[in-house]
């Protein structure tokens, strides 16, 4: 059937709806004019809704007209349904009964929830539907969406499954229950935003989000209901589905229903963003964005789909007259009503909800779904990014958002950025000059300079975010900074004592940092270039919390920014400075945690910091101090995971944890420790990563948890174990890498895995593999340590390379180039252990080389005769005495972690046999 037909004849079968059955064949045959097949059509409609009475028509007239079903005669309590005994009826509607049950075979107590056909209602179409519900819910596990338990059919065929039992309330009575302030009420839309995103992973759009299908439980934890009229995106991947075009029954909520729904259009996630948009504008405002006064479907697709709604920050102001949720009274909401239960005051409401969230709630509402977010999961990012304090995607439909349009119309996608911020610079220039001239132009040239500063955040925050994680960004980011770094110099000379305006550069300069040279981040390897960022908005930052130290917003703030600044220190080899710094950071978050232990962020903060300074402890060789903060970081991790079970920062956050659990472990030699906590980082980070394919940094961190995994599995001596898992980090890497080949992170990855498995070679006595490795990760070292000189770690990494080669040409007994490939690696070593002492690791580093160069010493001897024997046992004896002397004050400051505590006595013995090949006395 063509859809202009299908129009019409739903267009005539509403208005039927409304009439008296009495009145209703007239005016068919007035409506259909004399077209015999399309009044066969409608009365077909016709009789089909009377047999189901209002399973097509209460869904799409849910708000305007009474559900009128005839109750079976029995009564439903003490009735038995498979195993389960029913209590008592829990709702009713179009389809059939839900009902409250229980275990009736004492198997175990639960109370349950089952939804049941009623008899007059089990024809072909509904039961197919019913059908599908109860396979949707079948695959879907998550613990914000009802689950199945059990379903089957009754002794008189009517099919019925079994769900969770939800006592609670539905979201917007929980809400205004609780005068949940705007901020909880986004946090918990969050949650159902999580849930609703895991349908869409599975391949289901729900279709009817509402609030009456979403329950919030007493402990505050929000379950989505009522998957009915979802639809599968790929119905072939399921065995028994309904016709995935079916056009004669158009089931909906209009209140929440998209566009695309009213118009009976193909229906995508987006429609479930609409629907969410919708529902939060009520939980926000609490009223719905739109009046729908009549039931006919074409007064309503008129409304939702060329009515523009009012922004939320002004919908407060209505004062109108609304049902109540039973529909037996008649309640008057006001801005005060409203206000109330919200943010206490009017004013103070629409202060919240002007600017972001009027654009986030409306971006969601937009129209056309290709203008809409691109996921849930895009939305509930901007509600979080607004919660933080950050820009957020949603802006007004303006130059912004046409210059954004421009530049994902051309592949060309860097020059245009530079087009587009070099018009901002432009823009600036203006701005300044006007805010120099008389008087009477003051208020003008201010107003001007704050369009310039919207539209910078806009393109400086907005377009690095969209590609941030995109394969292939970084040349497009090179740009982006290069021109964003100009603007932020010279936008902060004109700042003044805006202290918005401050925090917001800070932002910037930090965003900046991040891409530079954020070791945790995909960034562009210049590790100099970010610290002078990064201490750019520290400046700001301490400025800030100078002027005023009340605002714990400043004070998270600038926490923060210290974490960024510790890293890069550390990064650089300034271990000490990054020691001190990192001590105060962890003092800030103490306080704030202390000051408000319910602060999730804080909190996550604060078990940051922990295993910050747990990785500088560690890197100074005080092993067990670093454990002690790693657990604390663990326990503080573990606590935040278990009460925010959907964020998948938190569980990323306490893989994390057990990451650096496992890399201390090690240090102590507690292998098989170490070893659990590996699998269990990559556990969490694989789940994560299976949520989110697309994410780059998700597959790096499975990756790098394979690299630790293998360097335990090495020292624990499982080689072939270590290898496999070397190689799956390093295929992790290589897909990586040809994503992006001017990403310097990645690169780093990859030169890293090949080391590795370089070492592992060795040990095998697989020389010419292990050289193959060796040679092309010190190959990209060399490279990026000429790009990027302050970077120490790339250093340290090419020094260990050396040694691995140095190592590889002992095997294959060519003892000249074994001593040359030390050699370089004692020249690195010794240069980087003397720039920072305080470091264990490189001094435990230049003692193994030493150890190295006196094996090739006492190699070389040992096939040598007369004086050039005593020469090179002589040369064999001096190194291995420096590298003891290394260890053994490393000892005395307590710098040597248990995994090396042996190594002295291993080289005493050495420094014994060259003694005795010299014929000196042995030393007591």
């Amino acid at each position: 059937m063509k859809p202009d037909r299908w129009r019409q004849i739903d267009q005539i079968f509403q208005a039927a709806l409304d009439r008296d059955p009495r009145e209703r064949s007239a005016f068919l045959d007035d409506a259909c004019a004399g077209d015999a097949s399309l009044l066969g059509e409608v009365e077909s409609l016709i009789k089909s809704h009377d047999e189901a009475r209002s399973f097509i028509e209460s869904p799409l007239l849910e708000e305007t007209t009474k559900i009128l079903i005839e109750r079976q005669d029995r009564p439903v309590a003490s009735r038995l349904i498979g195993p389960y005994k029913v209590i008592r009826e829990i709702g009713y509607g179009g389809m059939g009964s839900v009902l409250l049950a229980s275990r009736a075979d004492d198997q175990y107590r639960k109370a349950v929830a089952i939804k049941l056909i009623r008899r007059g209602m089990d024809t072909d179409s509904i039961l197919s539907r019913f059908r599908h519900e109860r396979q949707i819910l079948a695959s879907l596990d998550h613990p914000n969406i009802a689950r199945l338990l059990d379903g089957g059919t009754t002794d008189d065929g009517l099919p019925y499954f079994v769900m969770d039992y939800i006592e609670g309330q539905t979201i917007d009575k929980y809400c205004d229950a609780h005068n949940l302030t705007t901020a909880e009420r986004l946090k918990l839309f969050r949650t159902v935003c999580l849930a609703v995103h895991y349908a869409h992973q599975n391949l289901v759009v729900h279709r009817d989000i509402k609030p009456s299908n979403i329950l919030v439980t007493p402990e505050g934890i929000p379950k989505l209901l009522d998957f009915g009229i979802a639809k599968l995106l790929k119905p072939e991947m399921y065995a028994q589905t309904i016709a995935p075009t079916e056009t004669m029954v158009r089931p909906m909520t209009p209140d929440y229903a998209s566009p695309e729904q009213v118009r009976g259009q193909p229906i995508t996630t987006a429609s479930d963003v609409y629907s969410l948009g919708v529902l939060l504008y009520e939980l926000l405002t609490g009223h719905r964005p739109y009046r729908l006064t009549s039931s006919m479907l074409q007064d309503i697709e008129r409304v939702i789909c060329e009515q523009e709604p009012e922004k939320p920050s002004t919908a407060i102001n209505r004062t109108v007259d609304v049902s109540s949720s039973d529909g037996a009274a008649q309640i008057t909401l006001t801005p005060e009503s409203v206000s109330k239960t919200r943010e206490g005051q009017p004013d103070k409401l629409r202060r919240k909800l002007a600017g972001d969230l009027d654009n986030i709630v409306l971006m969601a509402m937009r129209k056309e779904a290709q203008r809409r977010y691109a996921s849930v999961e895009q939305f509930s990012e901007d509600i979080r990014r607004h919660l933080e304090g950050l820009p957020v995607i949603a802006r007004k439909d303006t130059f912004t958002y046409r210059a954004g349009k421009f530049v994902k119309r051309h592949k060309a996608g860097v020059a245009a950025v530079a087009l587009v911020i070099t018009a901002i610079l432009i823009g600036l220039a203006a701005t300044i000059w006007q805010a120099r001239v008389a008087s009477n132009q003051r208020e003008i040239a201010e107003r001007r300079f704050n369009d310039v500063r919207t539209l910078a955040n806009s393109l400086v925050f907005r377009l690095h975010d969209e590609i941030a994680d995109l394969p292939g960004s970084t040349r497009a980011r090179q740009t982006l900074v290069q021109m964003a770094v100009e603007y932020l110099d010279a936008l902060a000379k004109e700042a003044g004592g805006d202290a918005s305006l401050q925090a917001e550069l800070a932002s910037a300069y930090e965003k900046v940092g991040d891409v530079q040279g954020n070791p945790s981040n995909a960034n562009l390897g210049d590790t100099q270039g970010a610290l002078a960022s990064y201490k750019k908005a520290q400046t700001i930052r301490e400025a800030l919390v100078q002027r005023n130290r009340a605002d714990r917003k400043m004070r998270v703030g600038l926490a923060r920014n210290q974490v960024f600044v510790n890293d890069l220190l550390s990064q650089m080899g300034d271990t000490a400075s990054a020691l001190e710094s990192q001590q105060r950071t962890l003092s800030l978050f103490e306080a704030l945690v202390e000051e408000d232990p319910r602060d999730v962020d804080a909190r996550n903060g604060l078990g940051s910091s922990e295993n910050r300074l747990g990785y500088l402890l560690l890197t100074m060789g005080k092993a067990e101090q670093a454990l002690e903060h790693h657990r604390k970081s663990e326990a503080i991790r573990k606590g935040l995971a278990a009460e925010n079970p959907n964020e998948a920062q938190f569980r990323r956050n306490l893989a994390v944890s057990h990451l650096w659990l496992a890399l201390t472990l090690v240090e102590i030699n507690d292998l098989q420790e170490a070893i659990i906590n590996w699998r269990q980082a990559i556990a969490g980070f694989e789940a994560i990563a299976f949520e989110n394919p697309d994410s780059a940094r998700s597959r790096r961190d499975v990756q790098s948890s394979y690299n630790g995994l293998g360097d335990a599995l090495m020292k624990a001596g499982d080689l072939d174990g270590a290898l496999e898992s070397q190689q799956k980090a390093l295929s992790l890497s290589e897909a990586l890498y040809a994503t992006d080949k001017n990403n310097a992170v990645l690169l780093e990855d990859l030169s890293y895995s090949l080391k590795q498995i370089g070492s592992i070679l060795v040990t095998k006595a697989d020389v010419a593999g292990a050289l193959k490795h060796y040679r092309r990760a010190l190959d990209i070292y060399e490279k990026r340590i000429a790009e990027d000189p302050m970077n120490k770690m790339y250093q340290g990494f090419a020094s260990e390379i050396h040694n691995g080669i140095g190592n590889a040409m002992m095997k294959s007994n060519d003892l000249s180039e074994s001593l040359k490939s030390y050699r370089r690696a004692l020249a690195i070593s010794e240069k980087l252990s003397a720039e920072d002492p305080t470091e264990a690791l490189k001094r435990h580093e230049l003692a193994r080389t030493y150890s190295n160069i006196g094996n090739a010493y006492a190699a070389i001897a040992s096939t040598s005769s007369g004086t050039q024997r005593i020469q090179n046992w002589g040369e064999a004896r001096a190194n291995y005495q420096r590298g003891l002397d290394i260890l053994l004050d490393m000892r005395t400051r307590g710098m040597l972690t248990t995994l090396g505590s042996g190594e002295p006595d291993t080289i005493a013995a050495e420094v014994a046999k060259c003694d005795a090949a010299l014929n000196l006395p042995t030393r007591k």
